[in-house]
């Protein structure tokens, strides 16, 4: 018998068939094109925390190289001597901290070398270390220019509680100023309530702050930190005025120095006026010779380089040590 099924049922039957074919293997596709997108999106993600987090590693050993570096320069500063024997010190000093700390990194899988590479700025280091002394100059001065024009960094007094005038106005003023007008001057003095060293910071629209903090000592000694913004073991925020308003060469002014007794250290650079100059002048005496304050010679600052290497990273980098610079 002749088949009498239309041709078109089966037509029909045909094309239905390859639409849930073709829409299976679309469906298929889709389904392996996403695998393979999250699989390619989480590779890249953990490829990316693996990269942030040594590059983590290597920004923490920088901070810690400013630190370390910074205390081994100013170690071979106290160490004294010419400014070529204080550079010499430095270097061997800055490769024996290298390689104790390449010691300590390896136990975490890095690598990491310090070196100096021959780049500094020759300066002074300005002390005085007669804890019994008042903050005059050599002379006898009160009110005198301990630096002119220059760079200063790493300002630190250690002041006698009891040596501080008992009210605002008469207080020992240490004058920070970048033009010599004193109208836009900073201004840090010291002075007693009976109980605190209280730090009070000014510029030229008023009072910015005060800190009070009691010395714990017998000596009623404390440690005010002006560049690092500490008084004793406490943060002083008005402090960070300075670095706010200064960029670049300072004036640095002692006012009322006999309302302060104890010993300080800052470091200067001599750009202007070499160290000679400083101590053959009414300020100044030079190393060794029993007067106070004393100006010798100094690195003001110093480059080292750095590797910081993992088995995904490495760093290279220089930098400059100069620590607690005002600007």
């Amino acid at each position: 018998m002749a088949d009498v099924t239309p041709r078109e049922t089966f037509a029909a039957d045909d094309r239905g068939q390859l639409f849930l074919v073709t829409a299976l293997t679309i469906a298929v596709l889709l389904v392996g094109l996403a695998l393979t997108l999250n699989t390619a999106i989480y590779t890249e993600n953990v490829a990316t925390r693996t990269t942030d987090t040594q590059l983590d590693d290597a920004t923490s050993f920088q901070q810690a190289l400013f630190s370390g570096g910074g205390e081994v320069l100013d170690s071979a500063n106290r160490a004294g001597g010419g400014e070529s024997t204080i550079e010499s010190q430095f270097q061997s000093s800055i490769a024996n901290w290298s390689v104790e700390t390449a010691s300590l990194s390896a136990v975490y899988g890095r690598s990491v070398d310090v070196s100096y590479t021959g780049t500094m700025t020759g300066g002074a280091r300005i002390h005085q270390d007669d804890s019994t002394r008042p903050f005059t100059n050599e002379s006898a001065g009160n009110t005198w220019v301990a630096v002119a024009d220059e760079e200063v960094r790493n300002v630190r007094f250690n002041v006698s509680r009891t040596s501080l005038a008992g009210n605002a106005g008469d207080a020992f003023h240490f004058v920070i100023d970048d033009d010599g007008a004193l109208g836009d001057a900073v201004v840090v003095s010291f002075h007693d309530d009976g109980t605190n060293v209280v730090v009070t910071v000014e510029n030229d629209t008023g009072v910015v702050g005060t800190c009070a903090v009691e010395p714990k000592g017998t000596d009623e000694s404390l440690v005010v930190d002006v560049t690092g913004g500490t008084v004793g073991p406490n943060r002083c925020l008005p402090l960070d005025t300075i670095h706010e308003t200064f960029d670049g060469n300072v004036h640095v002014v002692f006012e009322n120095g006999d309302e302060a007794t104890g010993t300080y250290e800052f470091y200067t650079t001599t750009k202007n006026t070499g160290v000679s100059t400083l101590v053959s002048g009414p300020h100044y005496a030079g190393a060794g010779s029993g007067s106070w304050p004393v100006a010798q010679e100094a690195l003001y600052d110093a480059n080292v380089t750095y590797v910081f290497s993992t088995d995904e990273t490495t760093v290279e980098k220089t930098i400059r040590l100069a620590p607690g610079e005002i600007a």
